[in-house]
C-alpha cells in the first residue's frame, strides 16, 4: 500500500490517493469536500534594503610643503588635527543636530528591517514553531494537523463490504499499536454483519478545529457526515447521520497517527 502524503487524502468512494484540497476524485469523478482550502495566488515578496547614508566626510586643507622648521611644526599640528577631525566620534561631533538624527533613524530602519528578513525567512520555509509552553503555532504546523485529523477520521469511519480488507489495511497504517488493537477487535465484530449485509459506511469530514496542539501530539475536534447504505438496488436501505469526534494524534519522527477517538454524538 502506497503511503499518503501530508498534502494527499484517500477519495471516501474509490480509496484512490488524491490531493486533500480536490473537490472532485480524478479517479471515479465523485464529488468530495475538500479537507483544505486551494491555495491563493502567491503574494509578492517585497524586501527593504534601506541603506544607511554615510556621514559627510570633513574636508581638511592640505598643508603646503614645509620649508623651514616653523613650517614644519605647524604641518604637524594640522596633520594631528586631521586625524582627530576624521575620528569617527569626532565625525559625528561636527554634525547638526538635524544630520544627526537622519543617521540615527536610519540605523533603525536598517535594523528594523534585518528583523522583517527573519521573519519573512522563517516563513518562506514554514519553519514549526514551538511557544514557550509547548504549544504548536506556525500556520503550516497547524494545517498539517487540521488535515491529518479529518483524514484519518474518514479513514478510520469508512468501509465498503466490496474492499473491506484494503479498508482496513488503509486505517490501521496510520494507527499506534495500541489504538490499533481496539480498532481490529471493533471490526471483528462487524466484519461479518457489513459483508453479510452489503454494508457501505461513508464518512467525510465537513469541518475541524485544533483543541490542543504540541509537537509530538495534538486533539483534534472533526465534524462529519456519515451515510450507511444497507443493500443494493432497490432494496437497499440509507441512513445519514451528522457526528462530532475528538481524534488524538501522536507522532514521534514521521507523520500524524490516531491513537485515540471519542464519539460526542
Amino acid at each position: 500500500m502506497a503511503k499518503v502524503k501530508r498534502d494527499e487524502r484517500v477519495c471516501p468512494f474509490c480509496a484512490e490517493t488524491i490531493k486533500a484540497s480536490a473537490i472532485r476524485c480524478r479517479f471515479c469523478h465523485s464529488d468530495v469536500t475538500p479537507l483544505v482550502a486551494p491555495e491563493g495566488p502567491a503574494k509578492p515578496q517585497v524586501r527593504s534594503r534601506p541603506k544607511a547614508r554615510a556621514a559627510e566626510a570633513v574636508e581638511v586643507a592640505e598643508a603646503d610643503e614645509p620649508k623651514g622648521t616653523e613650517e614644519t611644526e605647524e604641518t604637524e599640528e594640522t596633520e594631528e588635527a586631521v586625524a582627530t577631525a576624521t575620528s569617527p566620534r569626532a565625525r559625528l561631533a561636527s554634525l547638526s543636530l538635524h544630520e544627526r538624527l537622519t543617521v540615527v533613524l536610519a540605523l533603525l530602519v536598517a535594523l528594523a528591517a534585518a528583523g522583517v528578513g527573519s521573519m519573512w525567512w522563517q516563513a518562506e520555509h514554514g519553519s514549526a514553531t514551538v511557544a514557550p509552553g509547548g504549544t504548536l503555532v506556525g500556520d503550516d504546523a497547524r494545517t498539517e494537523v487540521l488535515v491529518a485529523g479529518a483524514d484519518l477520521a474518514q479513514r478510520t469511519l469508512s468501509y465498503d463490504y466490496k474492499t473491506l480488507a484494503n479498508d482496513m489495511e488503509v486505517a490501521r497504517a496510520r494507527m499506534t499499536a495500541s489504538f490499533r488493537k481496539q480498532y481490529d477487535s471493533t471490526m471483528a465484530e462487524v466484519r461479518a454483519n457489513t459483508t453479510k449485509n452489503k454494508i457501505v459506511l461513508q464518512t467525510v469530514a465537513v469541518s475541524s478545529a485544533i483543541i490542543s496542539a504540541t509537537e509530538h501530539k495534538a486533539r483534534v475536534l472533526v465534524f462529519v457526515n456519515q451515510t450507511t447504505t444497507a443493500g443494493t438496488g432497490k432494496n437497499a436501505n440509507q441512513q445519514a447521520l451528522q457526528s462530532s469526534l475528538v481524534i488524538t494524534l501522536t507522532r514521534g519522527g514521521g507523520d500524524w497517527a490516531i491513537s485515540k477517538l471519542k464519539m460526542l454524538g
